[in-house]
C-alpha cells in the first residue's frame, strides 16, 4: 500500500467511527495531501482539528518512515458542493448552479428526493413584483457545479 492508499484507509477507518462525518475529496501534489471532510451538520474548527490529530497520529504509527505532509480541512464557504450528501444541510439556501449542458440558474434549494434536487427560481434576472417563482427539479448527475450564494443580510 502506498502513502495515499494508507492515508485513505486510515481516514476511512476513523470516519467510520463517527456518524455524520464523511470524506469529500483528497488532493495530492507530490508528497502533500489534503483531505477535505464534511459533516451532515456544520463542522467547526475544533472538529477539523480533532480529525487532523487522529489521522496524523494513526499515520505516524503506521508509516513512521514515510515522507509526506497532510492537511485536513473542511470545504470553504465558497467551495462548490461535490457530493449529494452535502446538500441536505443547505436546504433553504440560495445556489448558483451550472448544469452539464452549460445552462445556469440561481435559485433556492427547496427539496431533495433521492437524487433529485428542486430549486425555486425566477426566470427573469430582475423579477417583477407579481412574478411568481418557478420550481425546477434537477437530477444530481446533471449538475456540473453548485455553489452556495453567500448572503450577509
Amino acid at each position: 500500500m502506498n502513502v495515499r492508499q494508507t492515508l485513505e484507509f486510515i481516514t476511512a477507518d476513523i470516519l467510520s467511527q463517527h456518524d455524520g462525518i464523511f470524506l469529500v475529496e483528497v488532493t495530492q501534489q507530490q508528497e502533500h495531501y489534503e483531505f477535505v471532510l464534511d459533516g451532515d451538520k456544520a463542522m467547526g474548527i475544533y472538529d477539523i482539528s480533532y480529525f487532523a490529530k487522529e489521522i496524523n497520529r494513526a499515520a505516524d504509527e503506521r508509516m513512521p518512515e514515510a515522507q509526506y505532509s497532510l492537511d485536513v480541512a473542511s470545504p470553504g464557504a465558497d467551495s462548490p458542493l461535490k457530493l449529494l450528501r452535502q446538500y441536505p444541510k443547505h436546504l433553504g439556501r440560495e445556489f448558483q448552479v451550472t448544469l452539464m449542458d452549460g445552462n445556469t440558474l440561481k435559485g433556492k434549494l427547496n427539496n431533495i428526493d433521492g437524487e433529485k434536487l428542486t430549486f425555486e427560481y425566477y426566470k427573469s434576472i430582475k423579477p417583477k413584483k407579481n412574478e411568481a417563482p418557478e420550481n425546477v427539479t434537477i437530477e444530481f448527475n446533471q449538475i456540473k457545479q453548485a455553489n452556495i450564494i453567500l448572503s450577509f443580510k
